[in-house]
């Protein structure tokens, strides 16, 4: 219930505030919206100090709570063999690159990088940490740089390899989602 009500929030204040120039994306928006509205599959998070957004697969996790901090939310599943984390910091400074980004978490230790892409905007990494699968997206727009990791056992591949699309389209940057 109280997961329909914050998805029927946000559809309703991306009702009332139309795509701006330099929001995210008409299309973006609606891949988003697509996502979210499986509402059998997929529960949204919706980060209001950071202004993003993220579908998690409800079936699979269950939700932690959001930090102390605000910055974000961890999802669990009940076994603790997966777990997707997502938060949200301010750009900064304004002049950090995405690339510059990518690079930083490049150079964390113990991850075997296996996958990586840098796109406009956004970049991802994939590969093994202690013995995990992990995913990693981080998305930069209107100053905040906003991550999702979800990490995995090796024997979870096929259930969580499939939702990997979902939860990154799911996954958003918007002003409209921000009360800052």
């Amino acid at each position: 219930m109280k997961e329909t009500t914050i998805l029927l929030a946000v559809l309703m204040l991306l009702a009332i505030c139309p795509i701006e120039a330099g929001s995210a994306s008409q299309k973006a928006m609606e891949a988003f919206e697509d996502v979210c509205l499986r509402t059998d599959e997929y529960g949204c998070y919706v980060n209001h100090k950071y202004g993003y957004a993220l579908a998690w697969p409800k079936r699979l996790l269950r939700p932690l709570g959001e930090s102390d901090a605000g910055d974000g939310q961890i999802f669990a599943s009940a076994d603790g063999l997966a777990e997707l984390r997502c938060w949200g910091s301010l750009n900064d400074p304004p002049q950090e690159t995405v690339s510059a980004a990518m690079a930083q978490a490049l150079a964390a230790p113990g991850r075997q990088v296996t996958y990586k892409h840098l796109g406009k905007g956004f970049f991802v990494l994939s590969g093994y940490a202690d013995g995990r699968i992990f995913y990693r997206r981080s998305i930069m727009a209107h100053g905040t740089q906003a991550t999702f990791e979800l990490t995995y056992e090796t024997s979870l591949k096929k259930v969580f390899d499939p939702v990997i699309r979902d939860i990154s389209t799911g996954f958003i940057i918007d002003p409209a989602f921000g009360l800052r």
